[in-house]
């Protein structure tokens, strides 16, 4: 029990904290050149609740899958299992954007590599703190 909630607490907060530093830093000019297709910021102020939501089922999903995987496990089945995850949702969500939105392919390659190193640093760091715990209930 405390390690799933070690897990979900973990990758809830990264989550939260690349996600910010993806979207508000890195592309922030990048949106701002394409602000006629996005939401006001007020309409988009009045839909943050949902981001919590979204954050809260990766985290419980991403808690699901560290706990079936968690024998032997270290930073680098972590960073293993991240970039599964991200090469798997990142691109398709990435390039579906772009199928669907008139964005360039520039800000959805930036979408999939940003969200595929996000990921990444999510299992590894996951990865190694439940390796930690591990070592340490051993002792």
């Amino acid at each position: 029990m405390k390690k799933n909630l070690i897990t979900f607490i973990s990758s809830f907060l990264l989550l939260s904290v690349f996600e910010t530093i993806i979207n508000q830093l890195l592309l922030k000019d990048t949106y701002s050149s394409l602000k006629e297709i996005w939401r006001s910021p007020e309409e988009l102020a009045s839909k943050a609740p949902i981001f919590l939501a979204i954050y809260l089922v990766h985290s419980l999903a991403f808690t699901f899958l560290f706990n079936q995987l968690e024998k032997d496990l270290d930073w680098k089945k972590g960073l293993s299992i991240g970039i599964t995850l991200g090469l798997l949702s990142r691109f398709w969500y990435a390039y579906t954007n772009y199928i669907v939105l008139p964005i360039p392919n520039a800000l959805a390659f930036q979408w999939f590599f940003y969200g595929l190193m996000e990921l990444s640093l999510i299992g590894a760091i996951v990865g190694g703190i439940l390796n930690k715990l591990n070592h340490e209930g051993k002792k």
